[in-house]
């Protein structure tokens, strides 16, 4: 790919999702090496790595700083051991600590912690302990998720058949604004939907995601968008070795985007953030959509105020139907 790429430089490279802390030191540190023999960086590139904490030892750590990681992205999810073990994660709660000390002595300080909410036996009482002891360790963000039940897993399963219990729908919009309410009173911003962070410490990378600006994608699973066109190389791992091996470099999946359609992203994307959109960079959608619009804010959905059209308290819990409502095939 880097050929198509000459002059230009990156600002942000992120490892993940799967879980590339599995990967050996010595392979990630090669894998840098050829990023930077094909490809140019800014001085400053934010390099984020996805880990699980019970994959982090003191070398990994070091080597990642080595490696130029600037930014690590837990996955804690909770801090409960018996909800851990419930959701299939190999790590306890001890191990997020043993993890944030070992990055943090390998100076690796700016740490997201993921958390799950509404999981499986969990309550206020579960949900509260967790946010403490993770505000306690010192993250620059926190990224909060609602737990996703997927059809063909152990969870869908249950769920299907009755023997799964979570929270009702009641409870999860009250944990997830208690939640929300805790974080910002412990200074961290509230920036996106599920993102939260200290001063200077938002997401760079998905930053650029959220202004639907162009990235490349590299490895099994990965998409990318840049000249227009959104792509996947290959969908699993064997279709890339496959593909790769007889150099093969077509899209396995793509889609051109219209203007008209990149518009619309965009758009849902910047709503995303809680500084909403600016109204007069979307002109023409705003015409496209102008009784959509209208029939969120009379629904106390959507709200524009000095220039800008953002998400209101009510529309970010159902944010969802909104981004479905601007989203009609019509457009």
């Amino acid at each position: 790919m880097a050929e198509h790429f000459k002059g230009k430089r990156f600002d942000t490279v992120y490892f993940g999702g799967g879980t590339p802390s599995l990967v050996s030191e010595g392979d990630l540190l090669n894998i840098c090496g050829a990023l930077s023999d094909h490809f140019q960086f800014t001085d400053d590139t934010e390099v984020t790595i996805e880990a699980n904490p019970g994959d982090i030892t003191p070398a990994k750590a070091r080597a990642w700083k080595k490696m130029g990681v600037t930014r690590v992205s837990l996955g804690a999810q909770s801090f409960q051991d018996a909800t851990l073990k419930r959701i299939n994660r190999t790590h306890t709660a001890d191990d997020i600590v043993s993890s944030f000390q070992m990055l943090k002595d390998a100076d690796l300080s700016n740490i997201n912690a993921d958390l799950i909410l509404s999981l499986p036996g969990e309550g206020f009482r579960e949900l509260e302990s967790s946010l403490s002891r993770a505000v306690k360790l010192g993250p620059t963000h926190v990224s909060l998720y609602e737990l996703t039940i997927e059809e063909k897993t152990v969870f869908g399963t249950e769920f299907k058949s009755g023997a799964l219990k979570l929270p009702d729908e009641d409870s999860q919009i009250k944990m997830l604004l208690y939640a929300r309410k805790y974080l910002k009173d412990d200074g961290f911003e509230h920036y996106e939907l599920l993102n939260f962070a200290r001063k200077g410490y938002q997401s760079r990378h998905n930053l650029l995601y959220w202004a639907n600006e162009e990235y490349l994608g590299l490895g099994p699973g990965a998409f990318s968008f840049w000249g227009g066109r959104r792509y996947q190389y290959a969908s699993s791992v064997d279709e890339y070795l496959e593909k790769i091996s007889r150099e093969d470099f077509t899209a396995a999946e793509e889609e051109t985007l219209t203007p008209e359609k990149r518009e619309v992203e965009s758009l849902l994307l910047a709503l995303r953030r809680l500084e909403g959109a600016d109204i007069h960079n979307f002109t023409s959608v705003f015409k496209r959509l102008e009784k959509e619009i209208a029939g969120l804010e009379s629904q106390n959905l959507l709200s524009r105020t000095k220039g800008r059209l953002h998400l209101t308290d009510r529309g970010q819990l159902l944010a969802e139907t909104v981004f479905t409502e601007l989203s009609s095939p019509n457009i």
